[in-house]
């Protein structure tokens, strides 16, 4: 019988999640080109930003059933398909409409790629391997947050904006195959197995007061790293701060590189130590609300060379987040993994929709993106509501039973 082929396994599915992540943050260094070409407001702005985010949260608890009823060799690559289609439309966005459908489809097709990986992770690697998986995934994954920061300045204002994504529908497009190709089929009883205690599972999550603890936690974890990756960051820093879009895209770099070096440390971390997930996990949170609160409070008097550790660290302690799949996972058990995960990432990715339309509404409210002290205060919301978060997990009761093990 031929062994499991681990590594070529990971690295596809590491590929697709590396453009999906593109996707995700591509908008802070050409936000100024969108705005004045397209003559977009800030609220618009939000809207076209989160409108990718808001489609990948409606689409996770569908995706979560499914991967555990069909498998993610049977629903990747269709997706991809779908959010090939996004950037094909993205390049060729005429007028508003066209942006938020665009990115709403890039959404839809990239809701699954990281939990489908991770469900492949789950079933079919050691279990004592899953948080280093699931640290390299989402690090190697944000190489392509990497590629959105400085190349993607460099390319915008070589060829403009469109190019880059039209070869980015190519490359998805590629991965989808690649993946389907490559990936082993699932075995028949895994579907039929997950299926009946799927639903139950929901409501079982919806009702556990440690589940929703844990969202909102990832709400306002994703939502504060969003408003400084996703969107908001880029106008920050070139329009209200007037550094140019190269140092701009340096700067996101930087907190790109954090997030890729933090990952794998952070999963390493809590699969071998005795300090537990869970507070490796809220020390990362109150680290990334501290360095969002500093950037937020004394944004006008920073100069670059303090920028520069600022960024970097904030990435860092970003990278702690992935953990909270790992309390997911534990929390729900082995049967229904990508239930609950599908489901926690709903709100990971609902914080970082609703987290950039409110921050654009304020925006606008108090001035526009042209005013330095509009967007300080918009950065206060995030990191405010992720220190909240924070207390609310450090100090309420655990329990270390699974849903299975408390189930008929």
């Amino acid at each position: 019988m031929r062994s499991f082929p681990y590594r070529t396994v990971f690295s596809s599915l590491a590929l697709l999640y590396l453009l999906a992540y593109f996707c995700r943050v591509s908008l802070p260094v050409i936000a100024s080109e969108l705005a004045s070409e397209l003559g977009l407001s800030g609220a618009q702005l939000g809207t076209v930003s989160s409108a990718l985010f808001l489609c990948f949260a409606l689409a996770q608890v569908p995706v979560g059933l499914a991967l555990d009823r069909l498998g993610p060799r049977a629903l990747l690559p269709v997706l991809a398909l779908v959010g090939a289609g996004g950037s094909l439309l993205f390049a060729l966005a005429d007028c508003f409409e066209a942006l938020v459908l665009a990115r709403g489809l890039q959404g839809l097709g990239t809701a699954a790629v990281l939990m489908g990986a991770l469900k492949v992770y789950a079933a079919r690697f050691p279990p004592s391997r899953f948080a280093t998986l699931s640290g390299l995934q989402v690090s190697i994954g944000n190489l392509g947050n990497l590629l959105a920061t400085a190349p993607l300045a460099w390319a915008a204002t070589a060829f403009g904006w469109r190019p880059a994504f039209l070869l980015v529908a190519l490359l998805t497009l590629a991965a989808g195959v690649l993946v389907w190709r490559i990936l082993p089929p699932e075995a028949p009883s895994q579907g039929r197995d997950a299926a009946g205690p799927m639903l139950a599972g929901l409501k079982e999550l919806g009702a556990s007061a440690e589940f929703r603890r844990l969202a909102l936690l990832a709400f306002f974890w994703y939502g504060s790293y969003m408003a400084v990756q996703g969107l908001w960051g880029g106008p920050l820093l070139m329009q209200g701060m007037g550094l140019e879009r190269q140092t701009c895209g340096l700067l996101l770099s930087l907190t790109a590189t954090g997030f890729i070096l933090g990952c794998p440390l952070w999963g390493s971390l809590s699969d071998r130590l005795s300090v537990s997930r869970r507070s490796l996990l809220l020390s990362g949170q109150l680290g990334l609300a501290g360095c969002v609160l500093f950037l937020a409070a004394l944004a006008p008097r920073l100069a670059v060379p303090v920028l520069y550790p600022l960024f970097f660290f904030l990435g860092f302690f970003v990278s702690s987040g992935p953990l909270l799949y790992g309390e997911a996972k534990d929390l729900a058990g082995a049967r229904r993994s990508a239930t609950a995960m599908a489901s926690l990432n709903f709100f990971v990715m609902i914080g970082a929709a609703l987290t950039q339309q409110c921050m654009g509404v304020l925006v606008d409210a108090l001035g526009g993106a042209g005013r330095i002290e509009a967007l300080q205060w918009a950065f206060v919301l995030p990191a405010c509501g992720l220190l909240v978060a924070c207390f609310l997990c450090r100090s309420a009761p655990r329990t270390r039973k699974s849903f299975e093990e408390v189930s008929p």
